[in-house]
């Protein structure tokens, strides 16, 4: 089974995510991030979907 990885600074991203979301609206919070996880999942599935980057870097 494939999987997604978030890498480091993506991560400190959401975890500054998050803490907005834990001090300003918890129900919109959940709400991202379940729709942020079912983007990633959708991602693994069909890898090559979406708009290619190649232009600016060859693995984008």
């Amino acid at each position: 089974m494939n999987r997604y990885v978030i890498n480091i600074l993506a991560s400190q991203d959401l975890n500054q995510i998050a803490e907005y979301f834990a001090q300003n609206n918890l129900e919109a919070g959940k709400h991202f991030f379940q729709k942020f996880n079912r983007k990633c999942q959708q991602i693994v599935i069909f890898p090559n979907s979406g708009k290619s980057y190649a232009e600016i870097r060859y693995d984008l």
